[in-house]
């Protein structure tokens, strides 16, 4: 299943993050300290590594904002926190397109998109169309404008593109290019690292970029999660044998 990504996922997280302790409280395993929970999602366990691209990015816990930001990056653990207390969260994104059922059906042939919505408003000359990977009260959604009449856009140089998590890059890219899109960057890993990943642009010329590593690395913390706690559990039944 293809999703939108966003700099920091921080509901999955505090899903993630829920479901664990249910688990655990259901197992009677003990409270799991700070460090040691950052140690698990935060990538710093013997034998496991952030990827290259997102250290690059400054996503690792503890690291400090550059640029001369008084900003600090967010660690997972207060990340968790954060999102309990706090309900903001990105909705959509709107940009403008010349042909707007093309790109509907780009988005939903290619990409995997669904059609949430759609609305036209003759008075103000111009139609809507939302769609996404998931409903608009709980995922993040695009949200396409046909302005009537007016058939391209310059999208400029302040736009770099969007990020789209896949769990086939390569299958992803033979569909896009079997329906006629345009692929920019053939499937590979990215530069510095082993992240397979792929640029294409949709009919209008906005950039998306196809990652497949993000699922692969979202089921592999799943799974250490689950063993990290599994084995806490063995010891605490060995410990009151």
């Amino acid at each position: 299943m293809a999703r939108l990504l966003l700099p920091l996922p921080f509901a999955a997280a505090a899903a993630a993050s829920s479901s664990l302790h249910l688990a655990a409280s259901r197992l009677r395993v003990p409270a799991v300290s700070v460090a040691r929970r950052e140690g698990l999602f935060g990538g710093r366990m013997a034998g496991v590594s952030m990827p290259a691209r997102l250290a690059r990015r400054g996503l690792s816990a503890g690291a400090e904002a550059g640029g001369g930001s008084a900003a600090q990056v967010v660690g997972p653990e207060e990340a968790m926190e954060w999102v309990k207390k706090d309900r903001r969260r990105l909705l959509h994104v709107v940009y403008r397109v010349g042909d707007l059922d093309k790109t509907i059906k780009f988005y939903t042939e290619c990409l995997g998109m669904k059609l949430l919505r759609k609305r036209d408003i003759p008075e103000e000359r111009y139609t809507n169309a939302f769609l996404g990977y998931g409903p608009e009260d709980s995922h993040f959604v695009v949200e396409l404008t046909y302005n009537y009449g007016v058939e391209s856009y310059d999208i400029g140089t302040g736009f770099g593109h969007f990020g789209i998590a896949v769990e086939d890059v390569a299958k992803t890219v033979d569909l896009i290019k079997a329906k006629g899109g345009t692929v920019t960057r053939e499937p590979g890993p990215v530069k510095g690292g082993k992240s397979v990943i792929a640029f294409i642009e949709d009919p209008d010329g906005y950039k998306f970029e196809l990652i497949e590593e993000v699922l692969h690395l979202s089921r592999c913390a799943r799974h250490l999660a689950w063993n990290f706690f599994a084995s806490e559990t063995i010891l605490n039944t060995r410990s009151q044998m």
